[in-house]
């Protein structure tokens, strides 16, 4: 994912193009120069809810216990890879306080299921999660394919 400097956005500013969907390199001094220019300021991770309107029981899940029994038993090996890639994604993903947001796709996944709904087989860089894979996001098997999850948690 390419990420755009403040100077760049405030470039698109003034050429009035839409940023909606831009990622900048750092938003707080992207925010400086917004408050100069009167133009609405970037919402700051700090600031972004993770308090998901699904069901308590979906909140309540143990992120952790739930993707570990989704890992695949592997016989005959005496250390299975996935257990070792699952509990390394999940250092990172609760390192960046992402376990809601897991919980949220583990209530999306569900729903869909539960209502026969179609979904893609995966895109962009959410694919090199393996812990997607197994919860169901996504079709791609990152530790198959060798996809690195700083690819998706840069």
């Amino acid at each position: 994912m390419t990420t755009t400097t403040e100077q760049q956005g405030i470039e698109l500013l003034y050429r009035n193009k839409d940023i909606s969907d831009i990622v900048f390199d750092n938003p707080t001094q992207f925010n400086k120069f917004a408050d100069e220019l009167d133009v609405e300021a970037l919402i700051l991770e700090a600031n972004w809810s993770q308090d998901f309107n699904i069901p308590q029981h979906y909140k309540d899940i143990d992120v952790e216990e739930y993707v570990r029994n989704l890992i695949p038993n592997v016989s005959g090996l005496g250390n299975n890879p996935a257990t070792a890639r699952v509990d390394m994604e999940l250092t990172l993903y609760k390192a960046r306080n992402l376990y809601s947001i897991l919980q949220l796709m583990i209530y999306i996944v569900d729903m869909m299921r539960k209502n026969n709904l179609v979904w893609g087989v995966g895109r962009g860089s959410s694919v090199a999660s393996y812990v997607l894979y197994l919860i169901g996001i996504h079709k791609i098997d990152s530790l198959k394919y060798n996809l690195n999850i700083e690819e998706f948690l840069k």
